[in-house]
């Protein structure tokens, strides 16, 4: 899982945290399948949505080709963009 580092950390921040953060993650990526056109399109350049999760600072950031979402990284909201648009 592209998340897991940030689930360890929350773990050794106190136990169970990391399954909670883990469950919020995966519950935000439930919603955002349900309809991803409710998230706005964030660049011209390149057609990415953003979804926060409730809980955490993380923001998943995915973009839809045809029907399908791909999710390209689940990342902290409070780092800057071009670390996620150099994987890209």
């Amino acid at each position: 899982m592209i998340f897991q580092v940030a689930a360890d950390w929350y773990e050794e921040q106190r136990p169970g945290l990391g399954q909670e953060f883990l469950r919020d993650v995966r519950a935000s990526i439930d919603r955002l399948l349900n309809n991803p056109l409710i998230y706005r399109v964030r660049y011209s350049r390149r057609p990415v949505r953003w979804a926060y999760t409730r809980r955490f600072p993380y923001r998943i950031i995915f973009h839809i080709v045809d029907e399908t979402v791909v999710i390209d990284t689940v990342i902290h909201a409070k780092r800057h963009d071009r670390l996620w648009k150099r994987r890209m």
